[in-house]
């Protein structure tokens, strides 16, 4: 079991050995981006032109398919006459030169027809040997993933042919708190949803196949932190999240936004003046995400002397998870703050942290 963080290089490496990996994992946990991120590592530099099957010098193609929208025929070509000779038009979308990535996503949701064409695209590609859909040849600059939701999540998820498993490297992702935020942080994620999380970390993912309400997951947390950043009035908070991560969850996310009114004064607690201490579990991962965005937010200058009376004070938190959760988000974004002296005296009391 992977991490998401972890597959983009899984996925690059047996690509590099010419074969064809497919990621499998829960609803909305983020497979198509780590596909997309996949592509921008391959290109090396070279534009990433999104639907582009032809790319020029100095681009490289990036296909996506959604497997459960195709029929047969469509993969296998249409028939046709030409000039009283029996061809194939196969569909515009299919590479046709250069070099790129094609992504056929919900492979699992896609029938067992479906599943069985594509099976002729998925040998390993040796150098003299050409990946063929009937007629059609992949071009040889192209690489091939595949995604899918799990079987056992009952999420429409079809069983995978055996044609197809002894063909492919099958990737198991699991949607994972500490790997989400990470990626949340430097992604433009409200601190507030952010905070949330760390808080109450089963929230990220639930998933109930009975349930056809929406449901968490780190994808449509992202949704409602895109619309939360809107400023919406507060008295329709709870309603208009609800169509993100369900009923529940819309409810605890904006009472635990109430508690930001209980907030200390951040700006007198990175400028090292005397700030009481926090007992409240919610409010103090709030502190703590709202002090990495001024930490983050500072000039050069005041960085280093923000984090580390910032630092001084969370430490003073009940609990040591605040402190780690907080100098661990913050050296990873910037790796000057590893030189300071009070992370490497904070790193000798905590030598089980990790960055």
């Amino acid at each position: 079991m992977f991490k998401p963080s972890e597959t983009k290089s899984v996925i690059t490496h047996i690509l590099k050995g010419g074969n064809v990996p497919m990621l499998l994992g829960g609803v909305g946990i983020g497979k198509s981006s780590i596909v997309k991120a996949v592509a921008d590592e391959l290109a090396n530099g070279k534009t990433v032109k999104q639907g582009e099957t032809n790319p020029k010098k100095g681009e490289f193609g990036f296909v996506d398919f959604r497997l459960a929208l195709y029929e047969t025929i469509d993969l296998n070509g249409l028939p046709y006459v030409d000039e009283g000779e029996q061809k194939k038009a196969f569909l515009g979308n299919l590479p046709k030169g250069g070099s790129g990535l094609i992504f056929f996503d919900e492979f699992a949701q896609a029938p067992a027809s479906i599943q069985k064409v594509i099976g002729q695209l998925l040998d390993p590609k040796g150098k003299d040997e050409v990946r063929r859909l009937g007629e059609y040849e992949l071009p040889n600059g192209w690489d091939i993933v595949l995604a899918g939701n799990r079987h056992t999540d009952r999420s429409g998820a079809n069983k995978l042919l055996a044609h197809a498993v002894g063909r492919i490297t099958v990737i198991n992702v699991e949607h994972d708190v500490e790997d989400w935020t990470d990626w949340a942080m430097n992604n433009g994620v409200s601190s507030d949803v952010i905070a949330y999380i760390q808080n109450s970390p089963h929230s990220l993912w639930k998933f109930d196949a009975k349930d056809n309400n929406p449901q968490p997951s780190p994808r449509s947390w992202v949704r409602l932190s895109d619309t939360y950043k809107t400023n919406p009035p507060s008295f329709l908070q709870q309603r208009m999240f609800e169509g993100d991560v369900g009923e529940v969850e819309s409810i605890e996310f904006t009472t635990f936004l109430r508690l930001k009114d209980k907030l200390p004064n951040l700006k007198s607690i990175v400028t090292g003046k005397d700030v009481d201490v926090l007992e409240d579990v919610g409010l103090s991962y709030l502190s703590c995400v709202a002090l990495m965005e001024i930490v983050s937010k500072a000039s050069d200058k005041d960085r280093i002397f923000y984090f580390e009376n910032a630092l001084a004070w969370i430490e003073k938190m009940p609990s040591p998870e605040f402190a780690i959760f907080f100098a661990r988000g913050m050296v990873k974004k910037y790796n000057e703050l590893t030189n300071t002296k009070k992370f490497s005296e904070f790193k000798v009391r905590h030598n089980d942290l990790e960055v």
